[in-house]
């Protein structure tokens, strides 16, 4: 009998310890607060991940947040304000502090600077920094690790599954392509290959063409693009599905003149990025083959709490399908 009790008494401490120590993906112990109240998201990233673990916990939004992706979202995040990020240029110490966070959360590539990012926060805040590993293949584990840390087993476990059954999708045959991933209103910054940003194609087994340069975005002219001769240009601005039609130079692109130019989601985030979040989950089941009318209902009810109406999933897809010159 006392045995028994020395092991339940044994095994409840190690719970409780290892609730309050974590190694984050930079390597760093951190100790973290059993009971977490408020938790400031450090970027965009690190926000979609919370909003959709624990939204009651979350103190704002680190970026603007547009009235059509507040209306696609569950009312307890839709109503948080916007608040300072921490991945930005400035030093917005002060201004954290007074939010009076128990915990912040950075999520997205894990890297010397963004380590650094998280050990000089935590110094200059006194507030508990975690970095998480942004990569795909981590959202499983990443979910319900931080699904232990705030306390929600059950939300995170679901969210886990959920995300192992999309990452564990089937690609259709034949989709090994060339492609260009272009942003802004002209769609003349493309997207570099081996970044978080191009991640859902390289994980599809696409290459990712762009333009000599250095940084995950390079600037680009259509003549450049025409060179490169993708087999498929996704755009990230909706804008472009009417330049592209309107733009002679462009339907000279065999990608576009063929058909195969798109325009990616972006409601109410961005399916291939925008942010490199557990968004980027959709884009990557969509691009391998699947229904984007059933995507996006399924996710937006499942991971942001928001069953869409007819006409904000019309909202949602308006761009979905392939441009026809």
């Amino acid at each position: 009998m006392f045995c028994r009790v020395v092991l339940v008494l044994s095994l409840l401490w190690s719970a409780a310890a290892l609730a309050g120590e974590v190694t984050d993906a930079a390597g760093r112990i951190v100790q973290v607060p059993d009971h977490v109240t408020r938790v400031l998201p450090a970027g965009p990233p690190a926000a979609v991940l919370l909003a959709a673990i624990a939204p009651d916990l979350m103190l704002g939004w680190p970026s603007p947040a547009p009235d059509n992706t507040r209306a696609l979202l569950a009312p307890a995040v839709a109503k948080l304000p916007q608040i300072p990020r921490l991945t930005g240029r400035d030093d917005v110490t002060e201004k954290i502090q007074a939010l009076q966070p128990d915990l912040t959360i950075d999520y997205g590539t894990v890297s010397p600077r963004y380590a650094d990012l998280a050990k000089t926060t935590q110094q200059r805040t006194g507030i508990p920094t975690i970095l998480l590993d942004g990569s795909l293949a981590e959202t499983p584990h990443v979910v319900r690790v931080l699904g232990d840390i705030l306390h929600r087993e059950g939300r995170a476990e679901t969210l886990a599954t959920f995300a192992e059954a999309l990452l564990a999708l089937p690609v259709t045959p034949n989709t090994h392509k060339r492609v260009v991933y272009a942003r802004g209103a002209d769609g003349l910054t493309v997207a570099a290959p081996g970044t978080d940003v191009t991640e859902v194609f390289t994980r599809l087994g696409w290459q990712v063409l762009a333009p000599d340069g250095s940084g995950p975005f390079r600037s680009s002219n259509i003549e450049a693009i025409h060179a490169l001769d993708p087999d498929i240009v996704i755009f990230s601005d909706p804008a472009m599905r009417d330049g592209v039609m309107h733009d002679d130079a462009w339907r000279a692109v065999r990608a576009v003149r063929e058909g195969h130019a798109l325009v990616a989601p972006s409601l109410p985030f961005g399916w291939l990025e925008e942010p490199p979040s557990i968004n980027r989950l959709l884009g990557l089941a969509w691009l391998s083959g699947r229904d984007p009318v059933v995507l996006a209902a399924l996710v937006n009810a499942a991971v942001y709490g928001r069953a869409l109406t007819p006409t904000q999933l019309d909202t949602v897809l308006a761009g979905v399908h392939s441009m026809q010159p």
